[in-house]
Order: structure tokens, then C-alpha cells, then sequence
């Protein structure tokens, strides 16, 4: 056999030993890319990762190790040890998640940032450092989709009756998608809450931050009460707050005497009593100072624990609901597919005072029952009932109460304490919507008067929406109708007995009310003092 023999022009054999390096450097890097393999295994065996805030993962250690099982615990996020374009793009999303109410901190974003720009820069990549910047992007990435699609708490603990389980991801599935898709950005933004108020609220808290970022207004000093006519130094620093805060408008034009307290200016303060839940009179009194000087950082956390609250929901709703916003006192009923309430009403709420709070839960309304006997609870009975029939032999009588079978009853009737109708969603705690003959409660700004219950101000309405019955009929069923009438509903409506103490109307102002129950307060400390490993719900 003859060997033939080719001439080795220059060109030829610079090519050739460019190949030979670019060979010896991807089989560096591929050998690279292998060793990382055991760093995610122990990684993930481990369930703690050195390098991030909250090291420990446990609660995300099976959804880990069933992504890595995949890829043969090879690396998701970097080719040929450079990070992916993916990558970069959820890192930036993470950069981002304070305008979502999250706290980038907690993804460890600026972080995972150097590291991947270091890997970019470097030119042989080192095992260990491909294998943990991998496995950190992978747990931030899952505490990330986890807190945008269900919040970062579970509401059971802290004590709401809302129930996330239908609303779980699969976590390996969803990164497994994120890391092949061309928008992992978009994918990630969708997991917020899909609700217009949503929207709203992301655009409130960055308003309420730039409010915060100012250095050349605050709340105004200690102010006397004031009255429309008054005068005091303050009320400049008054009148620029309240244009701060969107009060008084900006084009206001300024007054000759700018220290007395009238015209645009009280109305100003009118409406900022409105938005705080409070009697719109004007008069700047102890409620609307202290109301004046609530740090704006205890409002932006306000509208970030709504935020939290709304992820605790269902990511859609179809058919009609009900929500009762306990700290507003109010109500509003809506048809699933449509952007506003079909119908609103004040209510009043269980009392912080006497402790008769009303539970936060959700649970389905099956019927209604017209001119309803008021079967009283013993509590209530023994409390505030039989101590009266003691002392006064024809208390019950007067009361249209008997006593059946050793409890006590109201008879039905416009004086019964239900009033003509209640609406009933079964539930363990024994509470229901219902009518009521003490009308007088829903003129007061403040309504938490019952004992766990919610009294409606328009049950007719209420009762139209339901049962899409007309007001004729129902105001016939429940004027003279027969007694205890029970009307199921054409099919389930859902009830939210919900809580937020901030609320964003469609034409973005911000509305605050109290935190009654001190509802807030338990979520702040939860939020501010969770551990690594008991604040995540994945599992």
C-alpha cells in the first residue's frame, strides 16, 4: 500500500491547529460541565446550599432532585459552563420582584447576578463554581414561582380559612419548561395574581415608594384640631402633603393667606378622610392627625401585605362570587369574566371589641331562608338573653323569643334579629350573611357591632343576585312569604370572608382602613421572622 503524501501549506496547518484547540477546549469545558454533575448531586443531597440567604432547602428538596434526575444532575442553566440566556433573563426578573410586593433579596438576586457574570468572564470554568451558581439559580428560581403563584405564607397559618393546595405547581415541570423556554420572563410574570386591582396595586406601591424617595416634603408637624376658617403655621406643610399624596390637586392654585385652613383644602382633607375610612367631615381632628402622620413606609407595607393576600386566591374565577372585605365593611358581588362588582353594599362585621371576630375563610352559599327563625346561639343565650328573662318574666315574650327543647328562639319577623332573610354557606364557625332591623349601624364608618355574622345593608339585592330572582319576588318572599322558607340557589356561589386593609378604586386611589383584627400586624411578624424553612409552602 502506498502512502501518499499532502503538502502541509501554512494556511492548512494553522486551521488544523485551531481545530486541535478548540477541541481540547470543549473537551475541557464538556469536562467541566461532567464534574459539575457530583456538585448538584451533593447540592441536592444535602438539601443546604452555601452560597444563598436562606441556605436550607428542604421544602423544595424533592421538586430539586426530581429536576436534576432529568438532566443526570448535569447543569441547567450554563452550556459549555457560560451562563444561559435563560438565565440572565430570570435573574433580571428577579431584580424586579419588589414591584411585585416580593422581596428580591430572598432570590438572591444581585448574587446570582456577579456569579454569572464571572462565569461569563472567565475562560476555563471551574466545576465547583458551574455546579452552586446551577443548583442557586434552580432554588431561587422554585422560592420565586412558589411566592409569586401562592404567597410566601400559607394563610392557615396565620389563621385564614383559605386553602392554596388547588393552586400548587408542579415546581420540577415549570423550571424544567422555564430553562428550554425563549420568554422565561413572560412566563414568570404571568404567575402574579390575574386581577385588574392587582394591576392597580403594583402601580400604588410604586407611587407610595416615590413618595418615600422625596427629601423635599414630609408630613406635616404636630397640628392643633382645625376647623374650616382656622389659621396656623401648619397648614402649608399641610396643603404640600396633601398634594403629595394626591388630595389636593396639583394645578390648586395657592391662597392669599396660606395659613388659613378652607376652601380646596378642606376638601382636600375630605377626601382623605374618605380614602382612610373615616367620616368625611373635614374637620382635621386626633383621628385625621394621627392618620397624617402614619409613616409612609407602614403604607407601602400595607398595600405589599394586600399584595401577599391576593396570591393566597384563586388564580380565576367563573360563575358568581361574593367577596366581604372585613376591614372596609363592605361587600361586593361579582359574575366570574367580568372586570367590576355587579353589586356593592356596606356590612357590618363581628366585633374586635368583644372579641366576636369574623372568621377569614372562603365556603360555598347553598340557600337562602326567608323571614328565618334566629335559633340563638347558648353563648349569646346565657350572656345576654336568659339573664333578662331572670329579672323579667316577660322579657321573651316582648322579644318574640320561645323556648324550644331547652334553647331559646326568635319567632320571624321584621323585628327578628336576622331580619327577613339569611344566606347560608355552611361552614364550621357557624357564620352567615343576613338582614338585620338595626339599620342604624350602616350610617357609622366603623361597623364591627355583631357577633361573628356580617348584617347587610340591601338584602334584597343581595338576595336578587343569587337566586337571579326580580325584586318583586323577593321582596314578596320576604314580607309575606311563609316562615323559614328555604330556597336553594340555582348552584353554589362562592363566599370570601377576606381581609386587606388596602383597597385600589379603578381610578387608582388608594383607600386604607384599620387593621381591626390586627390581621396585618400577625402577617408582618411572619413575614419579617419566617424561617428558611417553615415559611415556604411548596410541599
Amino acid at each position: 500500500m502506498t502512502i501518499r503524501r499532502v503538502p502541509c501549506r501554512p494556511g492548512v496547518l494553522w486551521h488544523l491547529v485551531t481545530v486541535a484547540v478548540v477541541l481540547m477546549a470543549a473537551g475541557r469545558r464538556a469536562r467541566a460541565v461532567d464534574a459539575a454533575a457530583p456538585v448538584i448531586r451533593r447540592v441536592v443531597d444535602a438539601a443546604v446550599h452555601p452560597a444563598l440567604r436562606w441556605p436550607r432547602f428542604p421544602d423544595y428538596q424533592r421538586h430539586v432532585q426530581a429536576l436534576y434526575a432529568r438532566t443526570d444532575f448535569r447543569p441547567l442553566w450554563t452550556r459549555d459552563g457560560k451562563p444561559t440566556a435563560q438565565a440572565a433573563e430570570i435573574v433580571n426578573t428577579f431584580f424586579a420582584a419588589d414591584a411585585r410586593g416580593l422581596s428580591m433579596s430572598d432570590y438572591d438576586a444581585e448574587e446570582l447576578r456577579d456569579t454569572a457574570v464571572a462565569l461569563a468572564e472567565v475562560g476555563r470554568p471551574d466545576a465547583e463554581a458551574v455546579g452552586l451558581f446551577d443548583t442557586a439559580l434552580t432554588v431561587s428560581l422554585m422560592r420565586y414561582i412558589s411566592d409569586s403563584d401562592i404567597g410566601r405564607i400559607n394563610p392557615r397559618t396565620v389563621g385564614f380559612g383559605l386553602d392554596i393546595e388547588p393552586k400548587k405547581l408542579d415546581l420540577s415541570q415549570v423550571v424544567s419548561e422555564l430553562a428550554a423556554s425563549d420568554a422565561p420572563g413572560a412566563r414568570l410574570a404571568a404567575l402574579d395574581p390575574p386581577f385588574p386591582v392587582a394591576e392597580r396595586m403594583r402601580a400604588a406601591l410604586a407611587r407610595m415608594r416615590a413618595v418615600a424617595a422625596r427629601t423635599d416634603v414630609a408630613p406635616p408637624p404636630a397640628l392643633p384640631t382645625l376647623r374650616p376658617g382656622d389659621t396656623d403655621a401648619g397648614v402649608p406643610a399641610l396643603r404640600r402633603w396633601l398634594a403629595v399624596l394626591g388630595d389636593l390637586p396639583e394645578d390648586t392654585p395657592n391662597p392669599p393667606d396660606p395659613t388659613r385652613y378652607d376652601g380646596a383644602l378642606v376638601a382636600a382633607v375630605q377626601r382623605f378622610q374618605q380614602r382612610h375610612g373615616r367620616d368625611p367631615d373635614g374637620i382635621v381632628g386626633e383621628i385625621t392627625r394621627r392618620d397624617l402622620r402614619v409613616p409612609v413606609r407602614e403604607r407601602i407595607e400595607q398595600i405589599e401585605l394586600a399584595m401577599e393576600r391576593l396570591r393566597w386566591l384563586p388564580a380565576a374565577f367563573t360563575g358568581r362570587f361574593v367577596v366581604v372585605n372585613v376591614p372596609e365593611f363592605r361587600l361586593r358581588a361579582f359574575t366570574g369574566g367580568t372586570l367590576g362588582a355587579q353589586l356593592t353594599m356596606d356590612v357590618v362585621v363581628g366585633s374586635a371589641a368583644r372579641h366576636t371576630l369574623t372568621p377569614i375563610m372562603k365556603a360555598d352559599m347553598r340557600y337562602v331562608v326567608f323571614r328565618p327563625y334566629w335559633d340563638i346561639p347558648a353563648s349569646i343565650a346565657r350572656a345576654e338573653i336568659l339573664p333578662h328573662a331572670v329579672r323579667d318574666p316577660g322579657y321573651l315574650a316582648r322579644q318574640n323569643m320561645e323556648r324550644v327543647g331547652g334553647r331559646v328562639r326568635q319567632r320571624p319577623g321584621p323585628d327578628n334579629a336576622l331580619g327577613l332573610v339569611k344566606f347560608i354557606f355552611p361552614n364550621a364557625f357557624d357564620v352567615y350573611l343576613h338582614d338585620t332591623p338595626s339599620k342604624q349601624y350602616f350610617g357609622r364608618s366603623r361597623r364591627d357591632f355583631s357577633h361573628g355574622c356580617i348584617r347587610v345593608a340591601d338584602p334584597p339585592a343581595l338576595a336578587e343576585f343569587v337566586l337571579d330572582w326580580d325584586r318583586a319576588r323577593v321582596l314578596e318572599a320576604m314580607n309575606h312569604g311563609p316562615d323559614d322558607r328555604r330556597v336553594n340557589l340555582p348552584a353554589p356561589v362562592p363566599v370570601y370572608l377576606f381581609y386587606t386593609t388596602i383597597v385600589v378604586a379603578e381610578d387608582g386611589r388608594v383607600f386604607f382602613f384599620d387593621d381591626i383584627y390586627g390581621h396585618d400586624a400577625t402577617l408582618r411578624r411572619a413575614l419579617g421572622a419566617r424561617p428558611e424553612t417553615a415559611s415556604r409552602v411548596a410541599d
